[in-house]
């Protein structure tokens, strides 16, 4: 009889899992597709810790001075010292634990290296070696403090290597070398693929100390899964403004064209909701014009801003149901001042929601505020830091199917 009675329980207990099982089953596929695909991502300039143009200035003011160049390089190489990127990173990376942002675009990576004493002149120089600071293995440190882990892809744009007036050197001269880097960032819990990361195939050219150079600027494209939902993700850092019909402006132009024509190629082949990040040195102001080039001509230009717009893309910011101006560069070189303010919007984040709709969105200046600043080790009693010369933008899209 007990025999009887486990085997009658073992078939109701069998029974009644398979009856759940099948009511549960076909409610499945409905809630994966109640599911709202959402992204948070954040774009952040690093600032290379100076201003490289000064240099450029000292070139062309002074051309038959052998030591403008090496006097402006050694202004630049301690002003990066002293803008201390070590101590910076520690906000940077307050500001990625808070946001906690799926992916992040970051712009001036950089890294800067050494080389005592100078053989900048000689016939066959070798590059700088001697590494004085990666901005990107500071600031991973500091996440990775944090708790924080990211999957890194990189794009090396710009090499300069000039020479500085060093008085300790044996010649009175040290090599500098710049390499300037754009970074994709991706949370370690989402699957990424890269899909391109390359140099534009038209960038500014000087001459400077002697030395032909070319300011390499690139672009990142990387595809990412967050929580089964496939998006792609451009970083790019483009040409910087200069006064409207400058030669700078047709180069951002012709930059943000192939960036376009590269996402769209890619778009042909395999569609998917496209989010492109960057420091554009474009404002919603900025309106078409024409260049005028050193040999007299005249070619037409449309800031970056209003071609991402006319090619479809929304931009994020102004998406939202309410917003301020979202002023994110102006600060000063030293980024010490704290009346320092923000005058324009050129870090943003475009849109292209492809198949998906936008549901809701909500955008966050980040590092703009002056409790965001950082003691400065040279002098922590007296000065202080911002994050960056520019403010930082964290955007979180919802979609809808």
């Amino acid at each position: 009889m007990k025999t009887v009675i486990k085997s009658f329980k073992a078939r109701l207990i069998f029974g009644l899992i398979v009856t759940l099982s099948l009511l549960v089953i076909p409610f499945a596929p409905a809630l994966a597709q109640d599911s709202q695909p959402k992204i948070k991502v954040m774009t952040r300039n690093l600032y290379l810790g100076a201003d490289i143009f000064k240099v450029v200035e000292a070139a062309q003011e002074n051309p038959d001075d052998p030591l403008a160049v090496p006097i402006a390089v050694s202004e630049l190489y301690h002003t990066m010292l002293f803008t201390n990127f070590w101590a910076r990173a520690e906000a940077i990376a307050d500001e990625i634990e808070e946001k906690n942002p799926d992916v992040i675009g970051l712009q001036e990576a950089s890294q800067y290296f050494k080389q005592t004493p100078s053989d900048f002149l000689d016939e066959s120089p070798e590059q700088a070696t001697c590494l004085v600071i990666d901005f990107y293995k500071v600031l991973n440190w500091q996440l990775k403090k944090r708790g924080l882990n990211y999957t890194k892809f990189e794009q090396k744009n710009a090499k300069v290597e000039l020479p500085m007036l060093d008085l300790k050197s044996p010649n009175f001269f040290s090599d500098v070398r710049m390499v300037d880097r754009d970074m994709v960032l991706v949370r370690e819990d989402h699957e990424a693929f890269p899909v391109c990361a390359d140099k534009y195939s038209q960038n500014l050219g000087l001459e400077l100390g002697g030395a032909d150079l070319e300011f390499t600027r690139g672009f990142l494209i990387v595809d990412v899964n967050i929580k089964g939902n496939d998006f792609r993700f451009a970083n790019t850092h483009l040409e910087v403004r200069g006064e409207p019909g400058s030669p700078f402006r047709l180069y951002q132009y012709l930059q943000m064209a192939e960036l376009l024509e590269r996402l769209g190629g890619y778009t042909v082949d395999d569609p998917k909701p496209i989010v492109m990040v960057g420091d554009f040195n474009s404002s919603p102001e900025d309106e078409p014009g024409l260049a005028y080039l050193p040999d007299g001509s005249q070619v037409e230009y449309i800031p970056p801003y209003q071609l991402a717009k006319g090619a479809g893309y929304l931009d994020a910011w102004t998406e939202q149901d309410n917003y301020g101006d979202g002023f994110t560069s102006g600060f000063g070189e030293y980024i010490s001042n704290p009346f320092d303010e923000l005058t324009t919007r050129i870090d943003l984040i475009f849109v292209d929601p492809y198949d998906l709709t936008i549901d809701k969105v909500k955008c966050d200046v980040v590092g703009d505020k002056v409790w965001d600043m950082v003691r400065n080790p040279l002098m922590p009693r007296i000065l202080r830091l911002w994050p960056s010369d520019h403010a930082g933008v964290v955007g979180k899209i919802k979609f809808m199917n």
